[in-house]
């Protein structure tokens, strides 16, 4: 009887796994790799895992283990796996395989920890390094007895003798596949998953991303990113595109809104973004700025003036709100308004002031 017990438990315990258990759905996808070519994708196929609702949960790729330069590596395939944000997460190799170095010496344990080391960081001094540039006959810290050439990378961006290995698989993991698996799981979510995404710090950018290419624009995503921004204000230069695209009156109400709100860093990423915008500046957006204008540090207003000049926003409106600051603390902000007053057409009481602060500044001018 125990024994018919267990059997019925067993059944059931495989009913509930084969009930829960995840999908896996292949992509077929192309992407550069630099070690590979410069120009002409290369052929992969991606796998997801998705959990039990069929969201995406992870992803998984077998690639060669080396693009090697002098033909002289051993080549194995292994399996490189990527969170559902396309980070990556962990490298498998096969059974009975093991990754070698120089001269046929396998990977020890410090190797294994200092790849991976390597492969979690997206700022690796081989982000920027060429195939043709990993070694050369001159310089450099280090040799690699591959080839006997000499390393122009610095020491910490590879395995001693596994140059080539350390190459290839970065760029395997930090390549276009990130960027595919992004979208892959971004388009899983509804726009409003999307928008409570917004609140999720490890999610904000992955909804913004997402939510610039579905153009959504209604008033619950809008109020959604600014509070993402009031809250992670770094989420502003992520923004910035999405904004762009938007609707003429939303762009002009929500650019007004973050100039006022913003701190100086963040501002001078909204004036640096609507002086190269395509957007239909009016003038009365301009006329708007009167209350911050006296906030306004030099490299603020440098670039509000530049905007003025460029957007053809200089207005009977602007020029009272410019004239205050020739008596600015700030000698650098009153000379930057000066020689931009000095171009405009002024009323006589406007030209007065204007040459006042001449004779009395001419020799700092």
């Amino acid at each position: 009887m125990i024994k018919f017990f267990n059997i019925i438990a067993l059944i059931n315990l495989c009913f509930v796994l084969s009930v829960s258990s995840t999908n896996e759905i292949k992509h077929q996808i192309k992407v550069l790799h630099k070690g590979i070519s410069l120009t002409e994708p290369t052929e992969c196929t991606l796998l997801e895992i998705q959990d039990e609702e069929g969201k995406p949960q992870e992803f998984y790729m077998d690639v060669e283990s080396v693009v090697c330069g002098d033909q002289q590596c051993r080549i194995d395939v292994v399996r490189i796996y990527w969170d559902k944000l396309g980070r990556y997460n962990r490298l498998e190799l096969p059974d009975n395989v093991e990754l070698e170095k120089a001269e046929g010496e396998y990977f020890s344990s410090f190797d294994y920890n200092k790849l991976n080391i390597i492969l979690k960081d997206e700022d690796s001094p081989l982000k920027d390094v060429y195939k043709s540039e990993i070694v050369g006959t001159v310089g450099g810290e280090g040799v690699d007895a591959m080839s006997g050439a000499t390393i122009l990378i610095e020491k910490s961006a590879y395995v001693q003798g596994a140059v080539w290995t350390c190459y290839s698989l970065w760029h395997w993991t930090h390549g276009e596949t990130k960027q595919i698996i992004r979208d892959i799981t971004g388009k899983s979510y509804s726009k409003s998953e999307l928008q409570s995404l917004l609140q999720k710090n490890d999610y904000q950018h992955l909804a913004i991303d997402q939510l610039i290419k579905r153009k959504d624009f209604s008033e619950k995503t809008v109020d959604a990113i600014l509070k993402a921004i009031e809250v992670s204000p770094m989420l502003l230069k992520s923004s910035l595109p999405y904004w762009e695209i938007a609707p003429n009156q939303i762009y002009l109400d929500i650019m007004q809104r973050l100039i006022f709100s913003v701190n100086t860093s963040n501002r001078l990423l909204c004036f640096n973004a609507i002086l190269q915008t395509e957007q239909n500046l009016h003038p009365q957006f301009f006329n708007k700025l009167n209350v911050i204008i006296p906030k306004l540090t030099y490299q603020e207003i440098d670039l509000l003036l530049k905007i003025l000049i460029t957007e053809k926003g200089v207005t009977t409106e602007i020029i009272p709100q410019l004239l205050p600051l020739l008596n600015s603390k700030d000698f650098l902000i009153a000379r930057r308004v000066y020689w931009f007053l000095n171009e405009q057409k002024l009323s006589k009481p406007q030209e007065h002031q204007v040459n006042e602060f001449y004779q009395k500044w001419k020799n700092k001018l």
